[in-house]
């Protein structure tokens, strides 16, 4: 019987912010949040980060609060970071 480690879980997409592409890993089972998390640390990103949000190449904006399967992330997806809509506080 095989067993799978949270490392084969472990897939990558490509996040685009202001023209510059990374990979990002993910696990299918995490939030989208943790991805747009990696994603900003990954670009560097400093100035208010808590806006940000991951959008579809069709613009269509991902659920923070979904799993990454459930949100429809697909590995090796090209998702885009940018300001999300307004998040209530």
């Amino acid at each position: 019987m095989e067993t799978e480690t949270a490392t084969e879980k472990r897939h990558d997409v490509f996040v685009i912010y202001n023209g510059l592409e990374k990979p990002i890993k993910y696990n299918p089972e995490g939030l989208v949040r943790v991805i747009v998390d990696h994603a900003i640390k990954a670009f560097g990103i400093t100035q208010q980060p808590h806006l940000l949000s991951l959008f579809t190449e069709g613009g269509v904006e991902l659920n923070d609060n979904l799993s990454a399967e459930k949100a429809g992330v697909k590995p090796g997806e090209t998702l885009l970071l940018r300001p999300g809509a307004v998040k209530g506080g």
